[in-house]
């Protein structure tokens, strides 16, 4: 990194894929002393490998260069320095990759599932992505529970228990039941929430309220209450999502895609004459 006292005239921002890459400084079209550049990786994700006798990061003249090397795609600053007092920042650096490599897979996360009480059914087991009641077979929701042990799943949840004044449960994870059963007290929210360890994935759920519409949000905290007050949560549906699936499900217009085919996989800026 580069030290506290390091001032730049001028900064650029670099979008750099998973992978090698080189960056060159390609020419110097102003007068006097080369502009000076020097690239600033953002945290330990992003390696430089300089030619012998530069500083860290460093290219002070056309035909330098140095290797970056990226765990994943990232970002890095190139700060621009005068060569002299009034020198120019007419420059052009060229970031060109060697070689780019396909984002790691995730780990697969354990297959996960739950157990809905309800009203008249009792106890009643579900699957991520399946109605527990819902739409096709409403049935007052009295409790929830997380399937597996504690801990174990990415997943916490609270539920509002339809008591007299209405209450929220304490959070619970796998393994834990929130609400009751034998009591008649219904459910008139839920609320759902990503452990901080758990990147990569997002909560998409539905909840169906009598006399109302399915409800759908996603995120990494979701919350589903009944607007009356009073109205008890007859279905409920629960999943995990990860974000390169999301990614994938967003439509694309094809204006944007054929957008992306033309751009060069080399990327070129020149640096601002302005001072």
């Amino acid at each position: 990194m580069p030290e506290a006292e390091d001032k730049f005239d001028r900064g650029s921002t670099l979008s750099v894929a998973r992978g090698l890459h080189i960056f060159r400084y390609v020419s110097f079209q102003g007068n006097g002393a080369p502009v000076v550049a020097r690239v600033i990786p953002p945290n330990a994700g992003v390696t430089l490998l300089e030619m012998p006798g530069r500083e860290r990061g460093v290219v002070q003249r056309p035909g330098d260069c140095l290797v970056v090397r990226a765990e994943s795609a990232t970002e890095v600053v190139v700060g621009l320095r005068r060569g002299s007092a009034d020198g120019s920042l007419d420059a052009t650096f060229r970031l060109e990759p060697i070689i780019l490599l396909e984002k790691p897979a995730a780990p697969e996360a354990a297959p996960m599932s739950f157990v809905a009480h309800l009203a008249n059914r009792g106890d009643v087991a579900f699957a991520q992505n399946a109605w527990a009641g819902g739409p096709d077979a409403p049935a007052a929701l009295e409790g929830l529970q997380i399937v597996g042990e504690a801990g174990a799943t990415a997943l916490e949840m609270q539920v509002l228990v339809g008591s007299r004044p209405p209450r929220w449960s304490e959070w619970v994870s796998a393994g834990q039941y929130a609400g009751t059963r034998g009591h008649g007290l219904p459910l008139m929210g839920v609320r759902l929430r990503l452990r901080p360890e758990a990147v990569g994935v997002e909560i998409a759920a539905e909840a169906l309220f009598l006399g109302a519409l399915v409800a759908a949000q996603r995120g990494r905290q979701v919350e589903f209450v009944s607007v009356s007050g009073v109205d008890p949560l007859v279905g409920v549906k629960i999943g995990l999502q990860s974000m390169q699936d999301v990614a994938a499900s967003r439509a694309v217009t094809a204006s944007d895609a054929q957008a992306r085919d033309r751009e060069p996989r080399v990327r070129v800026f020149r640096a601002s004459t302005a001072r």
